[in-house]
């Protein structure tokens, strides 16, 4: 059997250990798509996280029986492709006790919130540019500002917690009926909860049903101050429709770890806009990257292929 990682410089050791065991593991460089169908052509197990999208043209002639993906999201690999393909995907979707112990996101999240509303985007540059005019920098406060968290599974309810420690009054909303917390404030739809917060922490899983679900209607019905953090996927929100509500609303934010089509964003409108403006922050999908996240779940995948394999 034969491995392929790539985009990852090194597994975590105990991953690696376990992986050498059953297989022979190469390290690979792929920076064009013709690469990666070669790659697919010569090994049994590919191993990736989000540096590659895996298509079913792609797909269509992999010799590949095995992809793993130390994620949750899965967007990024057409799923329907590798069932018809008989492609066993080994990801973290679904794995919701192991998750709870993973909260780099969580905490990337607070970062992107705080980064927006003091101002740091440009202040940075502005010190190390050898100016200190910090009357261009005022910023507004967490403190018993209303968030809104949309999607109120693993993460956005850890999110809650952070949200309260800061004394913010926490209001969620989630399509599953079952999501009852008694310390926050439940919103009876997606209307309700966008209409009442000062800040809107996105947290869905992206699906058909929630793709381009932050749309120009909804922005309509926010605050003109509105801060938004989305660290889901960029699918969720229709940028075209963002950039007119920013243009319109210049003390509203966005702060996002996630950009539709990445990581292909050269021609990226909301990537363009965020270069001329103070009001959108753009972070390259690293809200998990941690090295205690990254090793957590490089062991967990790695343990959980050994185990798939064993049962074969």
């Amino acid at each position: 059997m034969k491995t392929y990682i790539s985009g990852i410089k090194n597994l975590s050791k105990h991953a690696y250990q376990n992986i050498s065991e059953i297989s022979e593991v190469s390290y690979v460089n792929l920076d064009n798509e013709e690469a990666l169908i070669n790659a697919l052509k010569n090994c049994d197990v590919f191993w990736f996280r989000l540096n590659h999208k895996l298509s079913r043209a792609i797909l269509k002639d992999s010799r590949c029986k095995y992809i793993l993906s130390a994620v949750t999201g899965l967007d990024h690999i057409d799923l329907r492709a590798c069932d018809e393909f008989g492609v066993k995907v080994i990801s973290l979707k679904g794995e919701k006790e192991f998750l709870k112990e993973v909260r780099a996101t969580a905490e990337h999240t607070i970062c992107l919130l705080l980064s927006l509303i003091r101002k740091t985007k440009n202040s940075f540059s502005h010190v190390e540019s050898g100016n200190w005019d910090r009357r261009l920098f005022k910023g507004t406060e967490l403190y018993k500002k209303k968030i809104g968290i949309l999607g109120f599974g693993r993460l956005g309810k850890i999110v809650a917690e952070y949200a309260t420690v800061f004394g913010m009054q926490v209001y969620y909303y989630d399509i599953d009926n079952s999501c009852n917390n008694e310390n926050y404030i439940r919103s009876i739809s997606l209307l309700e909860l966008v209409g009442e917060v000062d800040v809107l922490s996105i947290h869905l899983d992206y699906n058909d049903s929630s793709h381009n679900i932050i749309n120009k209607d909804i922005l309509s019905q926010m605050k003109e101050t509105i801060q938004i953090i989305n660290t889901s996927r960029g699918g969720v929100v229709k940028e075209f429709d963002m950039i007119d509500f920013l243009r319109k609303n210049e003390n509203a934010g966005y702060a996002t770890d996630v950009v539709y089509g990445e990581p292909n964003i050269k021609e990226s409108s909301i990537v363009k806009y965020a270069k001329e403006n103070e009001n959108v922050i753009i972070t390259p999908h690293v809200g998990g990257n941690t090295y205690e996240s990254i090793y957590k779940t490089e062991d967990f995948i790695a343990d959980k292929f050994i185990k798939h394999i064993s049962k074969i």
